[in-house]
């Protein structure tokens, strides 16, 4: 009988003793899960909207849960305070310019904090460092946006079914889209436009060719384009050759005048050629003039034959001889 009692009394204390292990060993594992019993900083988040986070919720850094939340408490009328215990051995990996976004674990998981890293340099979180969220799109938001959506495309397809609605009621659109005229003419009007396009394009190529052998070239056009010299002389060529037309439109001028006054028998010249009688008044004096030269030439012979002259003319030709032996 004492036997069976001490049998029963150590099977009830085997059981106490499983027990309390169990128990020790589940705080232990609740413990480690909230980072109780390891080594860790606690920083705070400053967030406008938990979300539905709570204390114990999971802290994750790229994916990794690097700690939990330790409480979640009201700064201001604006922002929340979310403390958080972070792993001292993921201390060197998260920054101080780092933020949080508050997201859900899976679909309909639990709410968590997530820590997101970013670029540039900054030095690793301490204990007590605040830092700040990106702020979420919220659900209701998205909702809203989904909403105005659809109402957007409702009236959308509304307006698609009234036009194909008219369209369907158009005889004279469906008349128009079978007139094999009307299709012969708009083919021959894109063709027609195709080869309106494809001249251009080859006008275009011949004025580019055009301006690069202009460019490139030589010889005066070339020198015109490039030189500002040669430019100016031509240009003041060209109007030395504009006064040159004006003198000579001048000239014209003065001629036709002349020859107008000469037809109408003012002046000398117009005299001779209009008045016939004076014209021939002057070659009558004309006439008498040459006869009356001969008969000096015919007195001058006489006189050389004459002995009383005939001395003195020989002394002008020896004085002519002299004068060209002397020239010599």
């Amino acid at each position: 009988m004492r036997t069976k009692k001490t049998i029963d009394n150590a099977k009830l204390g085997g059981l106490v003793v499983a027990g309390i292990l169990f128990l020790v060993f589940t705080l232990y594992m609740i413990g480690k899960n909230q980072n109780i019993f390891g080594a860790s900083i606690t920083i705070t988040a400053v967030v406008e909207n938990v979300n539905g986070l709570v204390p114990g919720n999971n802290v994750r850094f790229k994916g990794l849960n690097v700690g939990t939340v330790k409480s979640v408490d009201m700064a201001n009328d604006s922002s929340l305070h979310v403390v958080m215990y972070i792993q001292k051995k993921m201390v060197p990996y998260i920054k101080k310019n780092a933020l949080t976004s508050i997201g859900t674990d899976g679909l309909m998981g639990n709410k968590l904090i997530q820590i997101i890293p970013q670029d540039g340099f900054a030095e690793n979180v301490a204990e007590g460092d605040v830092i700040y969220s990106i702020t979420p799109v919220s659900t209701e938001a998205m909702l809203q946006r989904l909403g105005t959506s659809s109402e957007y495309f409702e009236k959308t397809t509304e307006n698609l079914y009234e036009i194909t609605t008219k369209l369907n009621q158009s005889e004279s659109l469906w008349a128009l889209l079978s007139d094999s005229l009307l299709t012969g003419d708009i083919k021959e009007a894109v063709s027609e436009l195709k080869l309106a396009s494809r001249r251009a394009s080859e006008m275009a190529r011949a004025g580019n060719q055009l301006m690069v052998n202009l460019k490139d070239g030589e010889g005066l056009v070339q020198k015109l384009f490039t030189d500002a010299e040669v430019a100016e002389e031509f240009t003041v060529s060209l109007e030395k050759i504009r006064e040159s037309s004006d003198q000579a439109s001048k000239i014209m001028g003065d001629v036709k005048i002349l020859i107008e006054n000469l037809e109408e028998g003012e002046g000398t010249a117009g005299l001779i050629l209009k008045d016939s009688t004076f014209r021939e008044a002057l070659l009558n004096s004309m006439l008498n003039v040459e006869k009356s030269t001969e008969r000096f030439n015919e007195n001058m012979l006489a006189m050389r034959s004459n002995f009383l002259f005939r001395g003195y003319f020989k002394k002008l030709e020896k004085e002519k001889q002299k004068e060209l032996k002397q020239k010599e």
